[in-house]
């Protein structure tokens, strides 16, 4: 059995093409797959640093309610300070001082404990023909 040179020609375009259209379907899944791996690294730095700033975050809050604790008892600190102060140095005057006065709460009445109606009692009209 001997093939035309036809047959050879034929032969070696279909293995032409297959070899242009493998490299062809090689490099557009090779480019998806290129674009796929850089979006997960984005993804994985924007989730690092997203968890870096929630730690940032929370040491902030941390050290600002630290803060404000020391700020607070330095806060009664002072007014003890200058309440005994004025005591010693002042001891007729210091009731008379409306600073040092610890102000009285005053019981106020409880007021109607209706709760009050979102509603009207009838239709008001606004969706009558």
């Amino acid at each position: 059995m001997q093939w035309s040179n036809d047959v050879w020609l034929a032969i070696i375009a279909a293995f032409v093409i297959g070899a242009i259209i493998g490299y062809v379907i090689l490099r557009a899944t090779n480019v998806s797959m290129q674009k796929q791996h850089k979006l997960e690294q984005e993804l994985k730095a924007a989730n690092t640093k997203i968890d870096e700033q929630k730690t940032q975050l929370e040491k902030h809050f941390e050290q600002s309610a630290n803060l404000l604790a020391t700020l607070a008892e330095d806060y009664k600190k002072l007014y003890t300070h200058l309440s005994e102060g004025s005591q010693t140095l002042l001891p007729e005057e210091s009731d008379k001082i409306a600073f040092f006065q610890q102000p009285q709460l005053e019981e106020k009445e409880p007021e109607n404990d209706d709760q009050p109606k979102d509603y009207s009692e009838g239709s008001s009209g606004i969706l009558k023909s």
